[in-house]
């Protein structure tokens, strides 16, 4: 489960949903703000074994995106990528060694 630097070539970010309230109204507003810096990925889509195994997850456009490590990332934040928003379902520290993140991912509808 290694890579190369050259294979991280799709530019992707992090956004979390934050709620704000407006001065004048009072009222929570929610939208997405972006978590951290960009990161560069290498994006995959599910086949074979991995893609029936996502089936539980109804594996409608499902990939699997690989970036460098990073620990300010959790599966209530969405990932942005070319302006495509996927929703995160896993993300995975590759042998607990600190040294990259595996995330599976979805499309949102």
């Amino acid at each position: 489960m290694t890579f190369t630097a050259r294979e991280l070539n799709k530019v992707v970010t992090f956004e979390a949903m934050t709620t704000t309230i407006d001065p004048s109204t009072g009222y929570p507003t929610e939208a997405w703000t972006q978590v951290g810096e960009a990161s560069f990925a290498k994006m995959e889509p599910l086949v074979g074994r991995e893609f029936l195994a996502a089936a539980a997850m109804q594996a409608q456009g499902l990939v699997k995106f690989t970036i460098r490590h990073r620990d300010d990332i959790d599966t209530t934040m969405r990932l942005v990528h070319d302006g495509e928003a996927w929703n995160m379902t896993s993300i995975q520290n590759i042998r607990g060694r600190n040294r990259e993140n595996l995330i599976y991912a979805k499309r949102t509808e």
